[in-house]
C-alpha cells in the first residue's frame, strides 16, 4: 500500500512511496502535504492494477537520450534519415538535449520556434520531427501520450515583402519563401534554343511531363519511347510514353557522413591527386578533410504513385528520336562526355542558370574563344518550376483532375470523386492535342519576338 514519508523541512518536504510492477518500492519527492503524497502513491498503484501505469523516471528521461534511440528504430530512405540528423543536430538537440520528455509539451515548443531566426519552413519541419519523436516516445512507454499530437500551432509572424510580377509569373517572397516560378511557352522554346543539345531536351521535357528532377535525371534509355496501343471510338491511337521504374526509377543524391573507412579512401584519393600533380609541376595544396560525401544511386521514385508512365506530345517524340539516335550513353539525361549522372546543382550552375537568368560576355582571348552575352529569359526558374509549370498548363487546358495526378506522380484523394474518377484515352489525346498547340504557340511568339 503507498504511503508518505517526510524528507526535510523545506516547502515540499513530503515523498510518495508506492509498490511498482517489478516488487520495488520507488519514491515520487515534492509534495507539501502528507495527503497529496498519499494520494499521488495510491493513483500509482491503481493504474498498475489497470494496467495502464506510466514510469514517472522514464518520462524524465532526456531529450538527448531518447532521440538517438527513436532514430535508430526508424527505416526510412537516407534523405530523409539525413534531414531528420541535420534538424535534430541544428535545432532541436541545442534547445531540448537536457530538456525531460514531461516537460516539452505545445506550449515549450511555440516558445522555442518564436525564439527561432531561420526559414519558417526549416521552424515547421524541425517541430514536425519533435513531435513525431514524442509519438515515439509514447509509442516506447517513456509518456503516457505526446501532448503536441494534433495540437495546432501559431504561426510566427513575419513582415509581407512587396509583390514584383515579372514575364507575367509572380515572384515574391512571404513567410520567407519565394514562390516558384513558373514559364510561359514561349519561355520553354527561347530555353530550348539557347541550351541546344541534351541540356535544351532536358528543360523541355520538364516543362511538357512534369517529371521530378530525379525522374529525368535517372531515366534509362529502355524505359523511353514506349509504345502503348489504344481505342478512341473503335479508332487506332498510339501513345508514346516515358515510364518511371518502380524499383530504380529516380536518381538520389543523398549527403552521407564519413565514416573511419570513407576517410582513409579519401586520404588516399588525396594522395595520388597530390603525387599527380607534382609529376606534371604543378603546385597544389592538401584540401582541407570532408566531413561528408554525397552520392548518387538509383532507387524507387518518390512514392507509389510516382511509378508511372506519362504520353508524350507529338513534337516531343520527335525531338527524342533524333536525340536517342545519336547518343550513346545509357541514361538519357547524362553528362555528353562521359555519360555520368548529373548532379541537380551542377546542372543549374553550367546549364538553366546562366540561359535563364542571363550571363555576361566573355572577349576572345589567347587559349579561349570566348562566349557571347545572353539577355535574361526566366530569371529564377528551376527545374522544379518547369514541374509546377506542367500542372499548370494542365489546370489552365482543364485537362481532367485524374489524369492530372497520374501524369503528376500524386496519390489519389480519398474522396468520391478520386475513388471513381479513370483515365480514359479521350482525356490523354486531349492533354497532347493541348500540349502541342502550346508548343507551337510558343515557337511562333518567340521566333516573333527576334525577327
Amino acid at each position: 500500500m503507498a504511503y508518505a514519508e517526510k524528507r526535510g523541512s523545506g516547502k515540499y518536504p513530503w515523498r510518495a512511496r508506492y509498490k511498482a510492477p517489478d516488487g520495488s518500492t520507488p519514491s515520487e519527492p515534492g509534495f507539501r502535504t502528507k495527503k497529496a503524497a498519499e494520494e499521488w502513491g495510491e493513483d500509482q498503484e491503481a493504474a498498475i492494477r489497470a494496467g495502464r501505469w506510466q514510469d514517472p523516471a522514464k518520462a524524465r528521461t532526456p531529450f538527448g537520450e531518447f532521440a538517438p534511440v527513436w532514430m535508430a528504430a526508424q527505416k526510412v530512405a537516407p534523405a530523409t534519415t539525413n534531414k531528420r540528423r541535420y534538424l535534430l543536430n541544428r535545432h532541436l538537440l541545442p534547445a531540448f538535449e537536457r530538456t525531460p520528455l514531461c516537460e516539452i509539451n505545445v506550449f515549450t515548443a511555440q516558445a522555442w520556434a518564436n525564439r527561432q531566426t531561420c526559414a519558417p519552413a526549416t521552424v515547421n519541419s524541425s517541430l514536425t520531427l519533435l513531435s513525431s519523436i514524442l509519438t515515439g516516445a509514447a509509442d516506447a512507454g517513456y509518456l503516457l501520450a505526446n501532448p503536441m499530437y494534433g495540437r495546432r500551432r501559431s504561426k510566427v509572424d513575419r513582415p509581407e515583402h512587396d509583390v514584383t510580377r515579372q514575364h507575367g509569373v509572380v515572384d515574391h517572397e512571404q513567410d520567407g519563401s519565394k514562390e516558384t516560378v513558373w514559364a510561359q511557352p514561349d519561355h520553354v522554346f527561347e530555353l530550348h534554343r539557347r541550351l541546344d543539345g541534351v541540356a535544351a531536351l532536358m528543360v523541355v521535357t520538364a516543362a511538357y511531363t512534369g517529371l521530378r528532377w530525379g525522374e529525368l535525371a535517372g531515366l534509362h534509355r529502355n524505359n523511353a519511347l514506349l509504345k502503348r496501343p489504344d481505342k478512341i471510338d473503335r479508332k487506332p491511337f498510339e501513345r508514346t510514353v516515358l515510364r518511371i521504374d518502380p524499383r530504380i526509377g529516380s536518381l538520389h543524391e543523398v549527403e552521407f557522413e564519413l565514416d573511419e573507412a570513407g576517410l582513409v579512401a579519401w586520404s588516399a584519393a588525396e594522395d595520388r591527386r597530390l603525387a599527380e600533380c607534382r609529376e606534371k609541376g604543378w603546385k597544389a595544396q592538401r584540401r582541407k578533410e570532408p566531413q561528408t560525401v554525397v552520392k548518387l544511386y538509383l532507387g524507387p521514385p518518390k512514392n507509389k504513385t510516382s511509378a508511372r508512365e506519362v504520353d508524350l506530345p507529338p513534337f516531343l517524340v520527335v525531338l527524342w528520336e533524333k536525340h536517342l539516335a545519336s547518343w550513346p550513353h545509357e541514361y538519357v539525361f547524362a553528362t555528353p562526355a562521359d555519360g555520368k549522372w548529373w548532379r541537380r546543382g551542377n546542372f543549374a550552375r553550367s546549364n538553366l542558370r546562366p540561359a535563364a537568368d542571363g550571363r555576361k560576355a566573355i572577349p576572345r582571348k589567347r587559349g579561349f574563344a570566348g562566349r557571347e552575352k545572353w539577355e535574361p529569359i526566366l530569371p529564377g526558374v528551376t527545374m522544379r518550376g518547369l514541374r509546377h509549370t506542367h500542372d499548370t498548363w494542365m489546370k489552365d487546358d482543364r485537362v481532367d483532375r485524374a489524369l492530372r495526378f497520374e501524369t503528376m506522380g500524386w496519390a489519389v484523394s480519398g474522396d468520391i470523386e478520386g475513388v471513381y474518377e479513370h483515365v480514359t484515352p479521350q482525356m490523354r489525346k486531349e492533354r497532347l492535342d493541348a500540349l502541342e498547340v502550346r508548343w507551337r504557340r510558343g515557337r511562333r511568339v518567340a521566333l516573333r519576338a527576334v525577327s
